[in-house]
């Protein structure tokens, strides 16, 4: 009886497993029958790449590179500030009132030293920021730049009522005081500037040329020293530390200070530009020492770095004169007149220099000129 139920059981599974794989074999083809070929996949791919070339051309351009206002920071931070202040420009432009545009447009301006632009930049960036207390700094500041010292006091005022000011800040306003020819303030400002910021070069710098300007020799050696301790290689300063040797008639010291700005000056970095004045100082020593022919070569350098200084060619000129060097000094003393047409000392020596040369007439106008110059000054003065 269990045998014929096995051979059905064997039967029925043997049929199972052929409808399985007739099944498989269907379900193969099937799938093989659906498979795109490689060339239905380079198509596909192809369309895809045109879709998505055609939507990115569909956007807008502020969606496919950084905007204005973006591109402007970035050249302001990698220093192309002329860049930097059309970018601004620009971007206020498209969206204006919308962004600090202006302000980093007037900020890039300032590098530029392009101080009218930077103050209209700041007055319109005003008008919809009325309470920005770094804008008004800054317009401070710029009016400092273009020496409207009583309109700078007064934007510092305003300002100084929205944030407390920094030590550049004050260093600025006793800057002002100093154009106002207000010696007593400045010196006031500035020795707030060094306490709010005590390694300020600049304005112990500043403070120390008010000190010396007001005979406070002992005051502005030590402000002198303070920039040296903060910067031990400051030519500035070293330059100022030989005046104030020089007032106390340390003419060796003086000496050596002036050629210690020189030699600091000549080491610094290409591209800075180097003052003459620690070449005319050290000339003018020289020559008040009577030692004109060491004299001639650094008052030469004076004159080369600054050919529009009449000082410079009249000191030259003067070397010139006491070294028997006639034909080099007149053009130095004739171009120190022409400079500086209202000084008497520059007449005053072109007229020694026309008696040397025996040219009586021209020596005798000189002289002249000489005195009416000085009784001019001399009216002036309050009695």
């Amino acid at each position: 009886m269990n045998q014929p139920i096995l051979l059905a059981d064997h039967a029925s599974s043997c049929r199972a497993r052929l409808l399985f794989t007739l099944s498989c074999k269907g379900r193969r083809a099937a799938r093989a029958a659906q498979a795109p070929t490689s060339l239905q996949c380079t198509a596909f791919a192809l369309l895809l790449f045109l879709a998505f070339s055609l939507l990115v051309a569909a956007l807008p351009l502020s969606a496919q590179q950084p905007d204005l206002f973006t591109q402007g920071l970035a050249a302001f931070q990698s220093g192309d500030y002329a860049s930097a202040a059309l970018l601004f420009a620009k971007a206020e432009s498209a969206a204006p009132g919308t962004s600090d545009a202006l302000l980093f447009e007037a900020k890039a301006r300032v590098h530029l030293e392009q101080f009218s632009a930077a103050d209209t930049a700041l007055r319109n960036y005003l008008q919809s920021h009325p309470d920005s207390g770094e804008a008004l700094y800054l317009l401070g500041f710029v009016l400092h730049r273009e020496n409207r010292a009583a309109d700078s006091l007064e934007l510092y005022t305003r300002a100084a009522q929205r944030r407390p000011p920094t030590g550049d800040d004050l260093k600025v306003v006793g800057l002002n005081y100093i154009l106002l020819n207000d010696y007593p303030n400045a010196i006031k400002w500035l020795e707030e500037a060094v306490i709010a910021e005590p390694r300020n070069k600049e304005a112990w710098y500043f403070l120390g040329r008010a000190y010396y300007t007001r005979s406070r020799i002992a005051e502005a050696r030590k402000a002198f020293l303070k920039v040296l301790e903060i910067d031990p290689r400051d030519t500035k300063a070293e330059n100022n530390l030989g005046l104030v040797y020089e007032s106390q008639a340390q003419t060796d010291a003086a000496i050596a200070a002036y050629r210690q700005a020189i030699e600091w000056q000549e080491a610094a970095e290409a591209g800075r530009r180097p003052s003459e004045q620690p070449y005319l100082n050290l000339g003018s020593l020289l020559l008040e020492q009577a030692r004109q022919s060491e004299a001639i070569l650094p008052l030469q350098k004076a004159v080369e770095l600054a050919p529009a200084d009449p000082i410079c060619h009249m000191r030259l000129g003067m070397a010139y004169l006491r070294s028997g060097k006639l034909a080099d000094a007149q053009p130095q003393l004739e171009e120190a007149v022409r400079l500086a047409p209202d000084d008497p000392a520059g007449h005053y020596q072109l007229g020694k220099l026309y008696k040397e040369l025996k040219q009586k007439d021209r020596a005798k106008a000189e002289f002249e000129k000489t005195e009416e110059l000085q009784r001019r000054e001399s009216s002036k003065k309050p009695h």
